[in-house]
């Protein structure tokens, strides 16, 4: 098993994530088996920006991006919940990396149905992987169908 330290070392060139957030979210990646952790090194980038942040420019040939196959978006407000909705936000988003979960289209995956089935298969990953881990239930940070609705009257 990954220490929250190791993996702090090992994300901490490929990932975007203000000095604050880098202790719980090593902590929550540190939860998920070895075999995920060292995906998650090999696989993805982390981009979480700071509310003092206005934005980020990453380019395309980004030293971060070089051989990654997956970029994960996380709140800078997720940093102010408690560890186990930390553990379970980056665990199901990495539960979609996991099991190469891609939009069709970015900016309008519209198939309800298909995200309906991948919110839910990575809702299930994150439980299984951070059982061992936490007491009680999970239910109240699991997607939830009204979530992915859209409104006609837009």
């Amino acid at each position: 098993m990954y220490t929250p330290e190791e993996i702090d070392y090992e994300i901490s060139d490929t990932s975007i994530v203000p000095e604050y957030a880098r202790g719980p979210f090593a902590r929550a990646l540190s939860y998920l088996p070895e075999d995920v952790v060292d995906f998650v090194i090999e696989n993805c980038v982390f981009i979480s920006l700071d509310k003092s942040d206005n934005g980020v420019q990453i380019g395309i040939n980004d030293f971060r991006l070089k051989n990654k196959r997956d970029i994960i978006f996380l709140s800078e407000m997720l940093w102010f919940k408690n560890k186990k909705a930390i553990a379970f936000v980056v665990a199901h988003e990495v539960a979609h990396a996991y099991k190469k979960h891609e939009m069709k289209d970015l900016i309008k995956d519209t198939d309800i149905a298909l995200n309906q089935k991948r919110e839910k298969d990575a809702d299930k990953q994150a439980t299984i992987w951070l059982r061992p881990h936490f007491t009680g239930s999970l239910k109240r940070y699991m997607y939830k169908d009204w979530q992915l609705r859209i409104d006609n009257n837009q």
